[in-house]
């Protein structure tokens, strides 16, 4: 019995060791640093004679272009689209050859941006699910579509607000 009181108490200073810590460090909504990379929504494109779900992930050249990026997003969609219509994505052999199809769809990409906002990208088999945070296997996957990027620069503006007041 005295040994579980024991254990008891060692739990709680633990746990209260732990809040205290967690309480310390606070998150500065000035210290927000916006991403780099957007991941498109999946979508459907033709490959040989058929189609087949893709997702699509851009990396914005600077961090402050990702806020263009993410306005222009369906004529990025449209731009692919239009260029994959032309040229399919070839198939050998029952798969998919994907080698050289990103620096294939750069050029239309930052056509449809207006300009070279997009440095690189990355283009993944299947629909991904729109990751909130990092997904582990996608490291380059940071953000949850461009809502989450116009939300966090709105939630942002009002930090700035709220400290000049201050």
């Amino acid at each position: 019995m005295r040994w579980m009181m024991c254990l008891i108490g060692m739990a709680a200073v633990a746990v209260s060791g732990d809040a205290w810590a967690a309480g310390s460090k606070k998150k500065d909504p000035l210290a927000w640093v916006p991403p780099t990379h957007i991941q498109m929504m999946p979508m459907m494109l033709p490959a040989g004679g058929t189609t087949v779900p893709m997702t699509f992930f851009l990396e914005a050249a600077k961090p402050k272009q990702v806020d263009e990026i993410c306005k222009r997003i369906p004529r990025v969609r449209d731009a692919v689209l239009r260029s994959l219509s032309k040229k399919p994505i070839p198939v050998r052999g029952r798969r998919l050859v994907l080698k050289g199809l990103d620096a294939r769809m750069l050029k239309p990409v930052n056509k449809a941006v207006g300009r070279s906002y997009v440095r690189k990208v990355f283009i993944s088999k299947g629909a991904i699910r729109m990751g909130a945070g990092k997904i582990k296997r996608r490291p380059y996957a940071v953000i949850d579509g461009c809502e989450n990027i116009l939300r966090s620069e709105k939630e942002r503006e009002q930090a700035l607000k709220a400290a000049q007041k201050n």
